[in-house]
Parts: C-alpha cells; structure tokens; sequence
C-alpha cells in the first residue's frame, strides 16, 4: 500500500506539472513576473503547501572547485581541476525566519602540506538572520565575519524551493520578466536587497536554475548559477537530487551536490544563533536595513555591501642593506633601486595589498613603489593583484601566466566595486621567461622561473646574490605539517647554482638554509607515516608513495 501511494502521489504532482505546461503552450504564456513565480510554485506542489513548509533537510555529497578554479598547476583553462571532495553533506534550511546550517566533512582530492586536509576535516557553517557564524568541533560557536552574512543567504537561498516560497513573500518584489531559449526568467529583489534571478522551464513550470552575483578578491564580480535536476516527490513537494553550482569564470563547477536523502519538516536541531552570539550586534542591521534595490539594477546585484576589514598591521625587518621583509596577512618582501621600490607578492587581498604598499612607501619616501613581482597565480598569491592594477604598478610574472593575468584584472567589480573596479585601468606586465635581472647601482635580484614543481609550473623565485637570499612563494614553509614535493626546492638552488643563505618565504618566516632542509626533510617524513598509516588500513591517499624526487 505504501508503494502504491507513493507512485500515485508522485504521479499526480508531475500530471500537474505536466497540464501547467500544456496550459501555457495552447493559451499562451501569463505575461507578469508574479505569473511565473506562481507557475514554479504550483509546479512545486501548491502555493499553500510552500507557504507552510518549516524547513528542508537535504544531505548528500559532492566536490568544490578549490580557490575557485585559481588553485591548479597551472594558469591555463586546460590545466587540470583540483577537488575538495566533500562527504557527509548536510544543509537544513529554516524558511521563516531564514536561518540554515551546514556540516560537512572535506577532504583534498590533489596533495597539499596540511595533515587535516589529507585525512579531511568537518565544519559547521550557519546563519541566523544577519549573524553568521561557525561551530568548532568541541561545540563553541564563534562569529563569522560580515561578508559572510550574505554569503551564505545567496547559499540557503541557492535551492528551488527556498527560492520560490521567498518570491512569494509580500516582501520581495518582482520584476524583468523574459525569456531565455525555453525558459523564463524573473528577477527576485529580497527584503536585504539583494536580487537573484530565477530561470523556470516553460514545459513544466520548474526551476530550472537560480543565479546571484557575489564579490570575489581575484574576479571582481562573479555570477554564480545553481541549476538544479532530478526532481521527485518529498513530504508533497519535488525537490531536486542534483545541484550543480557555476561560476562565470571559465564556467567552472563551482561546487556540485549529489543529494541521497532529504526531508521536509524533519525534526531538527535549534537554528538559532547561540544567545552571547546575538548579544554581539544589533539583530536587524542585516534584515532589511539595506534600502530596496533601485528599479532596473542589475540582476543578482544588491543594495548593500558588507563593511570592508580593517587594513591589517604591517611590521617590517630590515634583511640587508635596502631589502625589508614585511609581514602582516601573509608576507612581501621590498627591494630598494636607486629610484624606485619592487615589492615581491601583493598576497590574500585588496586590504592587504594595500597595507603593503604603503608601509612599503613609508619606509623609502622618496622613492616611487613601481613593481609588484608575483610568485606564481594561485588566487591568494594574487589576492591583492587587482589592487596593484589599479595603483599604476607594473606586474612581473612568469610569461605562462600573462592571458590568465589579463583576464582576471579586465573582469568588472560594478555591483560590488573595489580598488580596480573603481579605477578600472589596463594591466602593465614584464614577463619572464627563465631569467629576469633587475639591477643598477643600488640593487641586483635575478628572477628565475621555478622548477621541478608540481605545486607550481609557471612560478617565479627571486635570489639576491649580495645577501645570497631566497625570496619563493609555495617552494617551502616551516608551518607546514607534510611535503609532497620532494627536492624540489633543493633542484631549484642546483639548477640555478645559487648560494643561499637565508629562505624568505611568502608563507612562514625567514630561516637559514640548512634549517630548511633539514624542516623539508622531517615533512617528508612525516608524509611517508601518513601514506603507511593509510596503507596499513587499506585505504589510497593522494601522493602516495611519497616521491623523494621530482625530476631525475
């Protein structure tokens, strides 16, 4: 008997689909945004049904796109993808008010120096209204910063039937009703705000897609598209068993959910942001204290943006004669000529970027800042690129990497400005092949392109041979726990036949030479006991057996 409701029942919805669909196509489409948010929500399974739904629990797995698509070997859309697999998958979503809460267990498919990331790690990640926050594993809550209030509302709202029962809210307002090959498509303005854009096939009334625009530190504004598939009947709704999330960005996958089980109105754990939490800040500043979008913005754009974060505190070490290492949100390191500044690395982001910059200015007012070398593309070695562009500064890099560097700094930041979107100005590059020496009467740093790495294939080192250092991004770090690639650090100082002395890193701090080899060798090591323990269970790891070398 159970089995007979169940098809009956899953019948009767998709035969409404279904007559919606005919409907339409022997009358004609309703011409108003209103009509096609009401077709999808009796495609959906009723209006009323929508409107007295609780919350949605949908558990699954899938992968993430890593950086966004910016973390591969190399710079090229042909460069292959790295995953973050994601397992034990479970989101739950509380209607009204909207809260929502994910947990989820992400492992690397690709090699990286973290043990936590080898053997994965699980977090928890939520919203109550304009507080977002994250829960540790011992169960403290702690606040989660502005930007990802919004964040994680677009995410909540990134599903057909969220979406939807939200449209139907007095509240949000509708509007630019049009077409798009068999679909059509509404722009859906929240009470934040914010607007996404709704795509519903015209043959069955369903969602098809929903898409928003974010901001992003390398891409300026992106659009993100959350299709959705697979639809079948749960607790007298459909909801989809696939959901795939894309960015405009080389149309990469940006994240990608295989859903194995979902509920409605399931028993659920309290949503509601922790008490010393919402003692924290005002509970309204992030409902509905952004004024209504404008009539005609642009879909998928907002009202408000979140609060940019204080510029981070820049200490500074002189290394040698005219050469300082800067430290703050990650490190750069300041080369004095006799009439100019270079910094090496503009990392992790605009604000960062430019608390470099001006301590860089600041140690050596006299001289203009010019150049920013970058080590290689990864998206936070080239977090703060765009705030580089938009100073005037001229970009060396590996030549390897000169389309994806055009790229990136031509995408506009209009919805969500930043220091390149405000002043948009065109890219000045040095490239280098293999060897770039930048040197006068002050200074002398040869540039070389890295070497047997599979981290990197397209990187830059610098090497000042007065002080015999060595300035890399990537190459090595003291913090990190494992290392997957073997001599290659020592092959790069071969290769060259440099003298070194002391290690400047990017990541880290500066050692002595043979410091870091014999750290290299311990995280080799401890890579190797990583790959048995995981043999001795049956189990395969990516990167194992370890290589000791890269290149014979």
């Amino acid at each position: 008997m159970t089995y007979s409701r169940t098809r009956i029942f899953s019948t009767a919805i998709l035969t409404s689909a279904l007559t919606i669909g005919g409907a339409l196509q022997i009358f004609g489409q309703a011409g108003s945004p209103r009509d096609v948010v009401e077709r999808a929500a009796a495609a959906l399974g009723g209006r009323e049904r929508l409107l007295a739904i609780r919350t949605l629990t949908i558990e699954g797995y899938g992968q993430l796109a890593y950086q966004n698509g910016g973390g591969n070997v190399t710079s090229s859309p042909d460069a292959p993808q790295k995953w973050i697999n994601v397992n034990e998958y479970s989101r739950v979503i509380q209607l009204e008010p909207l809260r929502t809460r994910v947990r989820q267990r992400q492992v690397n498919d690709f090699v990286f120096a973290a043990v936590s990331g080898m053997r994965g790690t699980t977090s928890t990640q939520a919203l109550d209204g304009d507080i977002a926050f994250n829960i540790g594993a011992n169960g403290n809550a702690g606040r989660a910063g502005a930007a990802a209030v919004r964040t994680r509302r677009m995410e909540a709202l990134a599903h057909p039937v969220a979406i939807v029962r939200t449209a139907l809210r007095p509240s949000s307002r509708l509007s630019n009703r049009r077409s798009e090959g068999t679909r059509d498509l509404v722009d859906i303005t929240i009470a934040e705000g914010d607007t996404l854009t709704l795509a519903v096939e015209r043959g069955t009334s369903l969602p098809a897609w929903v898409s928003w625009v974010g901001p992003d530190a390398n891409l300026g504004d992106v659009v993100y598209r959350a299709a959705f598939t697979g639809y079948g009947p749960v607790g007298g709704i459909l909801m989809p068993s696939g959901l795939n999330t894309t960015i405009d960005f080389r149309n990469i996958v940006q994240h990608k959910l295989h859903v194995d089980r979902q509920a409605v109105d399931a028993s659920t754990d309290d949503l509601a942001a922790p008490p010393a939490l919402q003692a924290t800040g005002a509970r309204g500043a992030g409902r509905g204290a952004t004024a209504p979008a404008a009539a005609g913005q642009a879909a998928g754009g907002r009202a408000g943006a979140a609060p940019p974060p204080p510029a981070p505190a820049v200490n500074a070490t002189e290394l040698a004669k005219g050469i300082w290492y800067l430290t703050g949100s990650g490190n750069s390191t300041l080369f004095e000529f006799a009439d100019h500044l270079t910094l090496f690395e503009a990392y992790g982001s605009e604000a960062n970027a430019r608390a470099m910059f001006a301590r860089a200015r600041a140690l050596v007012p006299g001289k203009p800042l010019t150049e920013v070398i970058v080590s290689h593309h990864h998206f936070d070695h080239t977090g703060g690129l765009r705030a580089a562009v938009a100073e005037g500064l001229t970009i060396i890099a590996q030549r390897g990497n000169e389309a994806f560097l055009r790229e990136v700094t031509s995408r506009p930041a209009k919805l969500f400005p930043d220091a390149l979107g405000a002043k948009p100005t065109p890219i000045r590059l040095k490239l280098v092949d293999d060897h770039l020496q930048l040197k006068d009467a002050s200074m002398q740093v040869d540039i070389y392109r890295v070497v047997a790495n599979s981290h990197m294939a397209d990187g830059l080192l610098a090497y000042v041979p007065r002080d015999r250092l060595l300035v890399q991004g990537d190459l090595f770090d003291a913090s990190w726990e494992i290392y997957w690639w073997g001599s290659s650090y020592a092959d790069n100082v071969r290769h060259r036949k440099l003298q070194v002395e002391r290690d400047v890193p990017v990541h880290g701090r500066v050692l002595p030479y043979a410091e870091v080899q014999q750290a290299i060798e311990r995280q080799i090591a401890n890579a190797e006991k990583l790959c048995a323990s995981v043999a001795d269970a049956g189990l395969s790891m990516r990167g194992c057996p370890v290589k000791r070398t890269v290149i014979d």
